[in-house]
């Protein structure tokens, strides 16, 4: 698991954020499983996280952790990770850019709204961003997890 460098507050406030609105689903998702153990410790993770305690990736990473031998919580983990990993994502784009570096911060959305309007491939994307986040390689790896498995960056 890569080290978490977004403890700043707009990266915890946007944590946060999600972990509020889909910590219930997840919270009654364990409960319906029925283990006092998991959901207990569960509640203290979340918790911990609340209270700024742990960071978003280590908030994962435990969830993954106490999730492991337990397959249906696991399956009901990945849909909620999908959303809290874009969202700590987004978080530390704004984190890094939005204040030091607006400009870059601006071009991000730009080129993403050039895919969203169906002027350019994702391959065309993929390229931009890689000039975009130059020097910035954990966000160009961070973008490139959200892409498709079978994606070819050779296009």
């Amino acid at each position: 698991m890569p080290i978490d460098v977004c403890r700043s507050p707009i990266c915890l406030i946007a944590c946060t954020r999600i972990l509020l609105r889909e910590s219930s689903k997840l919270m009654k998702l364990v409960r319906e499983y029925n283990n006092g153990e998991v959901y207990d410790r569960l509640k203290q993770i979340l918790k911990d996280q609340l209270e700024r305690r742990n960071s978003c990736v280590e908030t994962s990473s435990k969830i993954d952790e106490l999730f492991n031998d337990h397959i249906q919580l696991a399956q009901g983990f990945h849909g909620f990770k999908k959303i809290f990993n874009s969202t700590v994502y987004h978080a530390k784009l704004e984190d890094r850019f939005a204040i030091n570096d607006n400009q870059r911060y601006l071009d991000y959305f730009e080129i993403l709204q050039g895919f969203h309007s169906g002027q350019k491939s994702m391959a065309k994307i993929v390229q931009e961003l890689a000039i975009l986040f130059t020097g910035h390689m954990d966000l160009f790896l961070g973008f490139c997890e959200f892409l498709p498995r079978d994606f070819d960056f050779g296009e």
